[in-house]
């Protein structure tokens, strides 16, 4: 008899975490999503989206530390240290973004650890081999959450932005727009791979049109990334984009993952709830006021 992978620790626990984390979501920010008028919605939606692969990442780093500590540039003394230290920062980070405490300090934090990462790993890794494209795909990845954590940060206050807030909002805004693109343009070359965010994973036959779902996604990258860089419709296309992109998660993830109940599934329907959450808080780039803010 074939033993679960959920009897594992290291499958379970993260599981567990997305499970945990999805219903203190809905049941902190439902309300304030519900309130919320027309695009205003796609801050708390943007939030969660946020919150929750963090929070499964974060348990991650803490039952397969063995694991994810090989990953630590070699030079890094105390790797099993920093592994632990990132799957707790993680989940502070998520309880931060769910519950409204401390978000712009949560944010900031972790739009720097992500720019590390790209700084001490992914960056040297693509250099390292130009021509793989999946190391390049990674490095944008990890600059996209830097860039969305970012956003978040400067987002998340009731007060008017100052004006070099409102340039480092752009700065990231445009970063997720051109990765955006770059994203749609792999879809076009690789239409077997899983939309979204265009990793190894090809898409299961089983999908129906799977590779339709791939193209129609590659086409609204990068209409959708290009138009970010107008400012007139720059937060209905960001917030389009995300929407889309939860969409997928809900539906062509999520069947995904309940066919592939392990960590590979799992990390493939967070990291692309993650880039959704992104393009969500994204739509907040430029200083618009938001009609219902819950205090």
């Amino acid at each position: 008899m074939t033993e679960s992978p959920m009897s594992s620790p290291q499958v379970f626990g993260p599981y567990f975490t997305l499970v945990v984390f999805l219903i203190a979501a809905f049941a902190a920010v439902g309300r304030e999503f519900w309130m919320a008028r027309g695009l205003d919605k796609a801050y708390p939606l943007g939030r969660v989206a946020l919150a929750v692969p963090i929070a499964v990442f974060g348990s991650e780093h803490l039952t397969s530390a063995r694991s994810i500590m090989q990953a630590v540039p070699s030079w890094m003394p105390g790797k099993l240290f920093w592994t632990y230290f990132v799957g707790v920062a993680l989940i502070a980070a998520a309880l931060s973004f769910i519950f409204r405490v401390w978000i712009r300090l949560s944010a900031t934090l972790l739009g720097i650890m992500f720019f590390c990462f790209v700084a001490m790993m992914d960056l040297p890794a693509s250099i390292a081999a130009p021509h793989n494209r999946i190391a390049w795909t990674l490095a944008a990845r990890e600059s996209v959450f830097g860039a969305g954590a970012i956003l978040l940060a400067i987002t998340s206050g009731a007060r008017k932005r100052t004006p070099g807030e409102n340039r480092v909002a752009i700065g990231a805004l445009y970063l997720i727009a051109f990765v955006s693109i770059f994203y749609g343009i792999e879809h076009f070359l690789h239409p077997e791979c899983v939309p979204a965010v265009p990793l190894e994973k090809v898409t299961p036959l089983w999908i129906p049109a799977a590779h339709f779902w791939t193209v129609l996604t590659g086409i609204a990258l990068v209409i959708g990334g290009g138009a970010m860089f107008v400012r007139q419709v720059s937060r209905q296309s960001a917030a389009a984009l995300g929407a889309w992109v939860v969409l997928l998660v809900l539906s062509l993830y999520l069947a995904i993952m309940i066919s592939q109940a392990n960590i590979e599934g799992l990390n493939y329907f967070a990291d692309t709830l993650m880039f959704g959450g992104v393009l969500l808080v994204a739509s907040d780039a430029y200083d618009v006021p938001r009609k219902s803010r819950i205090s």
